[in-house]
């Protein structure tokens, strides 16, 4: 009886080596440093919707409406406690964006009502009628409480750190 629990936990041993190896060794391959799985469990986020997606960790060439896009938190961000953020694609150059009575437009298409977090941005005025400038952004969360461009601005295409597919 001792026998075959030596040889259990001898093998249980070897799994468990063999699987940190092979986890070292993916880890490794250039797969693995370009894409990795992204995991946020809560609703509380700016995309509520969104749980588990495919990171690509390189910045895109090319960013359409609707793409989700990942950066690191700048001066605007200062409370931010996690290494990057993750927003909505709203509008990309060239689109019209218009601001007015509490709502966002891009291209006469509701994307936003309400600013909730307007006390944190003192002396900013929710009202603009302007084209998305070549090489920027018009990021948001569908969270109602989403710090996103309709309170800080255009982002930078140059400034995202890479794209994220949703998987659920």
């Amino acid at each position: 009886m001792k026998t075959a629990s030596k040889t259990s936990k001898r093998l249980a041993l070897a799994l468990f080596c063999a699987a940190v190896l092979l986890t070292l060794w993916i880890r490794n391959t250039p797969w693995m440093q370009t894409y990795s799985l992204g995991i946020d469990p809560s609703f509380e986020r700016c995309l509520p919707d969104v749980h588990l997606t495919l990171l690509k960790k390189i910045p895109p060439t090319r960013v359409q409406r609707g793409d989700l896009v990942f950066f690191k938190p700048g001066a605007h961000f200062i409370w931010v406690k996690t290494d990057y953020i993750l927003k909505k694609v709203a509008g990309v150059e060239g689109d019209h964006l218009v601001i007015k009575d509490n709502k966002v437009f891009i291209n006469e298409r509701e994307i936003a009502r309400g600013f909730p977090l307007a006390q944190l941005y003192k002396g900013v005025e929710f009202k603009r009628d302007e084209i998305i400038p070549k090489g920027a952004i018009f990021l948001y969360g569908t969270h109602p409480l989403s710090d996103d461009s309709r309170y800080w601005g255009f982002e930078s295409v140059a400034h995202l750190d890479g794209q994220a597919y949703e998987i659920f």
